[in-house]
């Protein structure tokens, strides 16, 4: 009682290529994209999809994720990316391959968005900034720069420190690998985050 009631449509496709979802057709996206080499989101689930036997190859099924260490191009197409990608270069260069693959990625599915939103639709995204071998990945505003280059305005960003989670938060700053809360050395991997909204 007092729900509303309305017809679903349910895609399982990636967000680069979302061939089933009509041009010009949504009004709304909300998302919280996966962040740039933070979790190896294939890992985290390896047990239920090789239970249920939906991949029989981890590291190639791996390569296929948005945010993996193992999706790496050596350029991103998402021009304000590419000073990071070279301060970062200097240091780690597998890491900033995969930072450009990460970028490339996703100005791909800004892309995909821009395509697939109407007239004046609108797109809120949560992401957040963080550092890799004590570089700065200024996440917010290249999303930033990256959406306005697709063809989308923003509309408002909104800036709120991360509320206290079950994953892991802390990072090593000298690995740039996740660490415990008890290391004295520990930095929060996302302090805070960002609502990215704009319209098309």
């Amino acid at each position: 009682k007092g729900r509303l009631h309305t017809d679903a449509k349910i895609y399982c496709e990636d967000a680069r290529n979302t061939k089933q979802i009509p041009s010009n057709s949504i009004d709304l996206i909300v998302t919280s994209p996966p962040y740039v080499t933070s979790y190896e989101y294939a890992d985290l689930h390896q047990l239920s999809l090789l239970w249920m036997d939906h991949v029989e190859d981890l590291p190639v099924f791996r390569e296929k994720f948005i945010g993996s260490l193992s999706s790496c191009d050596s350029v991103t197409h998402c021009s304000p990316a590419f000073k990071i990608v070279e301060a970062l270069r200097a240091k780690d260069r597998r890491m900033a391959s995969s930072v450009a693959g990460y970028f490339a990625s996703m100005d791909t599915t800004f892309k995909e968005m821009y395509r697939i939103t109407k007239a004046e639709g609108k797109v809120a995204i949560v992401i957040g900034d963080t550092k890799l071998k004590n570089v700065g990945i200024s996440n917010a505003s290249i999303f930033l720069q990256c959406l306005r280059e697709c063809g989308f305005t923003t509309i408002k960003t909104i800036k709120r420190e991360i509320p206290s989670k079950n994953i892991p938060s802390t990072r090593d700053p000298k690995t740039g690998r996740f660490t415990s809360v008890n290391n004295s050395k520990k930095v929060l991997a996302y302090p805070t985050e960002y609502i990215l909204i704009v319209q098309k």
